[in-house]
């Protein structure tokens, strides 16, 4: 078993309408293997693996079921999505094609991230060749490997939430980096997103958040309870601030986070120095706060509204009276839920800079062996990264508390955010129990809203997304792509231009270059995937027409989730020339009109039975274009909604599917230069498209008369 080609079909694709890796596979090497032979494999493959004997593909194209070929093929399909569900996210989209004489196949296997999909699929051939081969395999090492890649390629526990909460509601996504920027919409109605920050957060609101003594100074003014304490300069001045406010007293550094370099509940002057010279080992800046006695409270804000809050639970042991603290920790570190996986809900509890402290409070130190049932405190900063959990305790906010935390964000400028409080009980006024505001984060962790590690989901990204995308909005903008063999460049430029007349920003990808309100922004051929994603990258564009070439879209997919038109041209066989039709041309072209949006549209010519063929059980609107009076309308298939275009008596007719007839009339001298090479037909279909994008008539009456004086001379 040989892994001859892997390529990557990104969105809807031949197999199906998600992204899909497509590999070829020599099998030649093992066509002498018996029903015995193929019986032991499969009990080695799944001792190997015993989760695959659960794993059922969504898809099988299976051209011969029970041959040899069949049953290699299935098992490296199999292997490859049961590796990718175990080490990132769940897939289930799997498909076997026909088997070649030469004993070569192609096998697809879906993906969400193409280096780890890619990565698992080498590691299936590697174990289906080892296990026909009766060969030992360290599945638990590559699984590790495998783990270790997908925590480095995949997007992370704040930004993939996001990105799932997104598509949930319809909206399309596209990661803009290989760590955690992604865009979210197209053109002119996209948003970006960066772990749990949004192109609304602004770097001087973000700023102010990071400088926690900024931040207190500004809450302190409006009149909201923060710790009090100052900056210090040295040690010495670190002991005088204790002095001045009276211990116990934190140090911190002026803009850390994640709780590094923070010393907690000091009294003694030698704390203090050491505390002071943990903090600078993270910043220069150091700041001395009275210390706040209660737990400690994460209040989540999107948008001027508490969404969620939870309690920070301390990192803890409980004794048995048989082992030391440091065999407790070691032992605690075994939970399945533990680990130094980011996808896991906890990490593995780990000493932090308030261990110490902590433990000398509580008269033990690593080597003590602490009673049955009495709990060790190893931190009081309740940080997930140093093995923390949390607990959901949005219904117990009081209303003041949540109040002042959501002016707290507002004054430092921010859209979403984590506010950390200290409180003896929540439920209560801060002011009534010595409770404070300490930090205002800007990224906020959106994981601790999530079980297991917290008790109960809130609906944090959901409210994050709808702040980005209110009233139900899904981000995107009206996309027509046209794929054939006819003169897609003239459908493109004259479409573009009839989408202009409303005076929207208009974004072009053909084989001619990249166009953005008719400037050329970059040359080459862009009738591509990555002409297509650049056009839906500029945030100029209101309206997008990309032109696709049927080979690019087998090659690469077509590389968006759905498209409101799509414009077949001439997928038949041109006049005279009886080269046989490409299976793979048109199974490209059946994508792009299954990529319609429910409510979207086909545009066909009336005399290409081969497209008519392909829009016969498309649910939408179907629009007729008979580029010749003579030509006689193909029919479409049952069930869709019929329009037509066509030219009658020097006239231009737009039928719609009841009936009704709008005509314009035409000057001879536009049908003249658009005749010939097709160009009457893609003149048709341009109009059909704008007609179907729901562009007023009168726009396209105007541009018809515009177009009349020139003889169709386009602006590119």
């Amino acid at each position: 078993m040989e892994l001859l080609s892997v390529q990557a079909l990104h969105g809807p694709n031949v197999w199906g309408k998600l992204s899909m890796l497509e590999a070829a596979i020599d099998l030649r090497a093992w066509q002498h293997l018996g029903p015995a032979e193929i019986s032991a494999f499969q009990d080695r493959l799944r001792a190997c693996l015993p989760s695959l004997a659960t794993r059922r593909a969504a898809v099988r194209c299976v051209a011969h079921p029970g041959s040899l070929q069949n049953t290699l093929s299935e098992a490296l399909r199999d292997v490859a999505l049961e590796l990718q569900t175990l080490v990132s996210v769940p897939v289930g989209l799997g498909a076997i094609g026909g088997i070649e004489e030469s004993g070569r196949c192609h096998v697809a296997v879906q993906f969400e991230e193409e280096k780890l999909g890619r990565a698992c699929l080498h590691s299936s051939c590697e174990i289906c060749v080892a296990s026909l081969g009766a060969q030992p395999f360290d599945m638990a090492a590559e699984l590790r490997r495998l783990r270790a890649l997908a925590e480095d390629v995949c997007l992370g526990r704040a930004t993939g939430p996001l990105v799932a909460a997104a598509r949930d509601r319809g909206i399309p996504f596209r990661r803009l980096d290989e760590v955690s920027l992604v865009q979210l919409g197209y053109g002119s109605q996209q948003r970006r997103i960066q772990t749990s920050v949004t192109d609304r957060t602004s770097k001087l609101a973000e700023s102010i958040s990071l400088d926690k003594e900024l931040t207190q100074r500004l809450l302190r003014e409006v009149g909201l309870p923060v710790p009090v304490g100052r900056p210090v300069a040295s040690a010495e001045d670190a002991w005088a601030a204790a002095c001045e406010l009276g211990t116990p007293v934190v140090i911190k550094p002026r803009n850390a986070d994640y709780g590094h370099g923070i010393g907690l509940n000091l009294t003694k002057r030698e704390q203090i120095v050491a505390a002071y010279a943990a903090a600078r080992e993270y910043r220069e800046e150091v700041l001395v706060q009275r210390f706040a006695r209660g737990e400690q409270y994460r209040i989540t804000v999107v948008d001027n509204r508490m969404i969620a809050a939870v309690r920070r639970d301390p990192v803890r042991v409980t004794g048995d009276s048989k082992h030391k603290l440091s065999e407790l920790i070691e032992e605690a570190n075994l939970d399945p839920r533990r680990g130094d996986d980011l996808r896991l809900p906890l990490t593995r509890i780990c000493p932090d800079d308030d261990t110490p402290q902590m433990l000398a409070e509580q008269g033990v130190d690593f080597d003590a062996v602490p009673p049955r049932g009495v709990e060790i405190v190893l931190s009081r900063i309740g940080h997930s990264w140093a093995g923390a959990g949390v607990t959901d305790i949005t219904d117990l906010v009081h209303p003041q508390v949540a109040a002042q935390c959501i002016r707290a964000v507002r004054l430092i400028g921010l859209d979403v955010a984590g506010i950390d409080v200290i409180a003896q009980d929540i439920s209560r006024p801060l002011e009534d129990q010595g409770g404070v505001i300490v930090e205002v984060n800007a990224e906020p962790t959106i994981a601790f809203h999530f079980p297991p590690l917290c008790d109960r989901y809130r609906p944090v990204c959901e409210a994050v997304i709808a702040s980005m995308f209110p009233d139900g909005r899904t981000g995107r903008i009206p996309v027509a792509v046209i794929a054939g063999h006819g003169n897609t460049s003239c459908t493109g430029r004259w479409l573009a231009e009839l989408l202009a007349v409303t005076g929207q920003g208009i974004g072009r990808a053909s084989s001619e270059g990249l166009y953005v309100d008719g400037e050329r922004w970059k040359p080459g051929d862009q009738a591509n995937r990555a002409g297509s994603l650049a056009v839906l990258l500029c945030p100029q564009v209101g309206a997008a027409v990309l032109e696709r070439e049927l080979g690019s879209i087998r090659q690469e997919g077509l590389g968006l989730d759905q498209i409101d038109v799509a414009i077949l041209s001439a997928l038949e066989p041109d006049h005279g020339d009886q080269t046989p039709r490409d299976p793979d041309f048109l199974r490209a072209a059946r994508v792009l009109v299954e990529a319609a949006a429910p409510n979207g549209t086909v545009v066909i010519d009336a005399s290409d039975s081969a497209a008519a063929a392909l829009a016969g059980t498309f649910p939408g609107t179907v629009i007729m274009v008979e580029s010749r009076s003579d030509c006689p309308m193909v029919s479409a298939g049952r069930g869709a909604a019929y329009c037509s275009i066509h030219l009658r008596n020097g006239h231009m007719v737009l039928s719609s599917g009841d009936g009704t007839e709008q005509v314009f009339p035409v000057d001879e001298a536009l049908v003249s230069a658009a005749d010939g090479r097709g160009r009457q037909s893609a003149l048709l279909a341009a109009v059909a498209a704008a007609w179907a994008m729901n562009r007023p008539l009168d726009a396209i009456r105007i541009w018809l008369k515009s177009r009349s004086s020139d003889g169709l001379r386009v602006k590119v």
